[in-house]
C-alpha cells in the first residue's frame, strides 16, 4: 500500500501517474471506510482526491501556502501530509480534527470550518508575502457553492488587484452542502457544459485576428468576463479526476505572477456511487453500511430538525404567509419536503447568511412570517443584519436556530453555544429553547403570532417527550418559565433540553433525601423574574443549567434577579461551558464534562447544598 509510506508530501513526488491513480483509490477506501465507522464530511472529501495530490505535486507545501475553503475538503491532504496513522481517530475525543487546523499540522496554513472564507484568508496571506519580501506560493481552493458567500465575493473584489502570484482554484462540483443555487452557480455550469468555447478562445486564429470574436466569446460566458475584468486570469475548465490534466494545469499557471483563477470540474461523491446519486444525503453522514448506506444509527425518535419542518408544513397549510429560508441547509434544517409542498414559498439562498436574514426582513416588513432555519454556528455571521435590519424595525422575523448547545464531533467552529448571547443582546428579541418536542411544538406555534423578533434555539438531538415526568404544562405564553416539579432544598433551574438531565438528578437526590425543585426557564428573553423571585423565597439554594458559555448564557441575568430578590449569591451555582472554544466529542461526553448530564446536576447540587449549610 502506497499510504503507508507516505509521511509527507515529498514521499509521492516522484511517483508516476499510474501509481498517483493507484494512490488516489487508496486514499478513497480510507476516506470511505474511515466515514462508515466514525462519520465525517464523505462526498466533499471524495470528490476532491485527484486535485489534492495534484496540489502536493505541483506545490512545495508547506512553504507554498495552501489554503482550503470549509475545510470539509482536506481529508486526503491529511492522509498526505503525515496524519494516515492516525486518520483512524478522525472527528474523534482527543484524535485529528474533521478540519484543517494549524495546531495539528504545519501543512494546515490556516483554521477552516465555515464556507467563504479562504480567498479573504489568501489575501492576508499575500499582504504577509509582500511585508516580509517573501516569494512563496498562495494557492486557496474554494467550492463553487461556496462563492455565494459575501466574504468571497468581497476578497475577489480585493484579489484581483493584488500584486504578484495568486492562484485560486475553483472546485466545481455543483454542490455547496445542497445544490448550488444562483446566478453564480448557473454561470459556472454553461462553462461546464459548453467547453468548446474554451477550445475556441485559445485557438491561434482567435488569438491572432479576430479579438472581436474573443470579446463575444467572453461576453457570452459571464464567468469569465467576471473573474478577468475583477482582474483575474481566467483558466479552465479542466478535469478535476485526471490527475495528469491537473498537474499540467497547475504547473502551468502557478507562478503567473498576477492573480489567477482555475476552474476544476469534480463530481461530488466521486467513487461511491451511493454518494455520487445522493451527493447531499451524504455530505455529513454518521457511520453508515458501506454496501447499502443506511445508518448504523438506529433511530426510534424524531429529532428536532424533524419536527420543526413536519410542524412548519402544517402551520403553513393554514397560513398561507409562511415562508422559509435557509442558506443551503435544506436537508439538514428539515425543510426538504417543506421545499417540495411548497416550492414558491422556500428559498434556499445558497451560503449567503446575511443575505438570507436581510431578504426575511423584507418579506417581514411586507406582512409576511419568514423562518430563517440556520445551524447556530452560521447565523453569527448575520449579527450585523439581526441588529440593524431585523432588530432596529422590531420586524417579526422568526429564527429556527439549529445545532444549538453542544454539537457533536465537529470540534470549536461548529459548537453552537454563543446564540443566547448574541439574540438577546438585541431589545425587543424573544429568545426561548424547548425542554422537550412538546414545548416545541408550542413554541412554534407561538412563534406563528410573533409581532417582533423571534428565536427558537434546539439541539441536533432527539425530541424527548416528557409528558409523563412534566404532567399538566402552564400555558405558552412569551417570557414565562414552568415550575416542573416542586422541592424546598435546592432548585435547578434550566434553560432548553437539559431539562431530561435536571428531572434525573432530582430523582438521584431524590435518594440522598434531598429535595429538588425543577424549573423549566423556557424563554432566555424575557425572563419569568416573577417565578425566579418566589424561588429566592423557597429554596435554599439555586443551580442554573444551560448549554452556553458563562458570558452568553442566563446565569448573570438570573443572579441579578435572585440576589435582588434577597438570595445569597454564595447560594447560587452554574453548570454549563466556561468561556472557553468547547473541543470534539459526542454531545454525551460533552454534557457529561460540562456537568449538564444528569450525575454532573446532581453532585452540583450537592456541593452547592453543602456550601450553604457550612456557611
Amino acid at each position: 500500500m502506497i499510504l503507508e509510506h507516505v509521511s509527507s508530501p515529498a514521499d509521492i513526488r516522484e511517483l508516476d501517474i499510474p501509481h498517483l491513480r493507484m494512490l488516489a483509490a487508496e486514499c478513497r477506501q480510507v476516506i470511505l471506510d474511515t466515514c462508515s465507522i466514525n462519520g465525517g464530511h464523505l462526498a466533499s472529501n471524495l470528490g476532491a482526491v485527484e486535485l489534492t495530490i495534484a496540489l502536493h505535486m505541483t506545490l512545495d507545501t508547506p512553504t507554498d501556502q495552501l489554503v482550503w475553503d470549509v475545510g470539509h475538503q482536506g481529508y486526503t491532504h491529511k492522509l498526505l501530509t503525515g496524519r494516515y496513522k492516525s486518520f483512524s481517530t478522525l472527528r474523534q475525543c482527543g484524535g485529528i480534527s474533521g478540519f484543517v487546523n494549524p495546531n495539528e499540522s504545519p501543512y494546515d496554513t490556516f483554521l477552516a470550518g465555515h464556507a467563504s472564507t479562504s480567498l479573504s484568508i489568501a489575501a492576508g496571506l499575500l499582504a504577509a508575502r509582500y511585508l516580509d519580501g517573501g516569494n512563496q506560493r498562495v494557492v486557496a481552493v474554494i467550492g463553487d457553492g461556496a462563492l455565494s458567500g459575501g466574504m468571497a465575493l468581497e476578497a475577489l473584489n480585493n484579489l484581483g488587484r493584488a500584486h504578484g502570484q495568486c492562484l485560486v482554484i475553483v472546485n466545481d462540483n455543483a454542490m455547496s452542502i445542497s445544490r448550488s443555487v444562483g446566478g453564480m452557480a448557473w454561470a459556472l455550469n454553461r462553462l461546464r457544459t459548453r467547453a468548446w468555447y474554451l477550445r475556441v478562445r485559445e485557438s491561434p486564429l482567435v488569438g491572432r485576428g479576430l479579438r472581436w470574436l474573443r470579446t463575444l466569446l467572453k461576453r457570452l460566458y459571464l464567468p469569465t468576463i467576471f473573474f478577468e475584468e475583477l482582474g483575474f486570469r481566467y483558466f479552465g475548465v479542466v478535469d478535476g479526476h485526471d490527475i495528469g490534466k491537473l498537474m499540467e494545469a497547475i504547473n502551468m499557471v502557478k507562478d503567473i505572477q498576477q492573480p489567477v483563477v482555475l476552474q476544476v470540474a469534480t463530481i461530488k461523491g466521486k467513487g461511491y456511487d451511493l454518494a455520487e446519486r445522493q451527493p447531499a444525503h451524504f455530505h455529513g453522514v454518521a457511520p453508515f453500511l458501506i454496501e447499502n448506506g443506511l445508518s448504523k444509527e438506529e433511530k426510534s425518535m424524531p429529532t428536532y430538525s424533524d419536527v420543526f419542518g413536519e410542524t412548519l408544513i402544517r402551520l403553513a397549510e393554514t397560513d398561507q404567509r409562511i415562508v422559509a429560508i435557509t442558506a443551503a441547509m435544506m436537508d439538514g434544517t428539515g425543510l426538504a419536503e417543506f421545499a417540495r409542498r411548497f416550492p414558491d414559498r422556500c428559498y434556499d439562498v445558497g451560503i449567503a447568511e446575511q443575505h438570507a436574514v436581510g431578504m426575511a426582513a423584507s418579506l417581514a416588513s411586507r406582512g409576511y412570517k419568514p423562518y430563517v432555519a440556520v445551524y447556530s454556528t452560521f447565523l453569527q455571521r448575520a449579527y450585523d443584519q439581526i441588529v440593524n435590519d431585523v432588530g432596529i424595525g422590531n420586524l417579526p422575523v422568526r429564527f429556527a436556530v439549529d445545532r444549538a448547545g453542544l454539537v457533536s464531533d465537529d470540534g470549536p467552529t461548529h459548537q453552537g453555544v454563543f446564540d443566547v448571547g448574541f439574540l438577546k443582546s438585541v431589545p425587543g428579541m424573544t429568545v426561548c429553547s424547548p425542554g422537550d418536542h412538546r414545548d416545541f411544538l408550542r413554541m412554534l406555534e407561538l412563534s406563528v403570532a410573533a409581532t417582533g423578533p423571534f428565536a427558537i434555539r434546539y439541539p441536533k438531538d432527539v425530541a424527548y417527550d416528557l409528558s409523563e415526568e412534566i404532567g399538566e404544562r402552564p400555558p405558552m405564553i412569551a417570557g414565562t418559565g414552568a415550575l416542573v416539579a416542586e422541592g424546598s432544598d435546592v432548585a435547578i433551574v434550566s434553560l432548553g433540553p437539559v431539562l431530561r438531565s435536571a428531572l434525573e438528578a432530582r430523582k438521584i437526590l431524590a435518594g440522598d433525601g434531598v429535595q429538588a425543585c425543577v424549573v423549566d426557564l423556557r424563554f432566555a428573553q424575557p425572563l419569568d423574574t416573577g417565578l425566579l423571585t418566589r424561588l429566592a423565597g423557597t429554596c435554599q439554594a439555586v443551580l442554573v443549567a444551560e448549554e452556553t458559555t458563562r458570558s452568553t448564557g442566563v446565569y448573570d441575568a438570573v443572579v441579578e434577579v435572585l440576589v435582588h430578590a434577597g438570595m445569597n449569591i454564595a447560594y447560587i451555582g452554574r453548570c454549563g461551558v466556561p468561556d472557553v472554544f468547547p473541543v470534539q466529542d459526542k454531545r454525551a461526553h460533552l454534557l457529561s464534562s460540562h456537568q449538564l448530564d444528569a450525575q454532573g446536576l446532581a453532585g452540583a447540587a450537592r456541593a452547592l447544598l453543602a456550601g450553604a449549610e457550612r456557611r
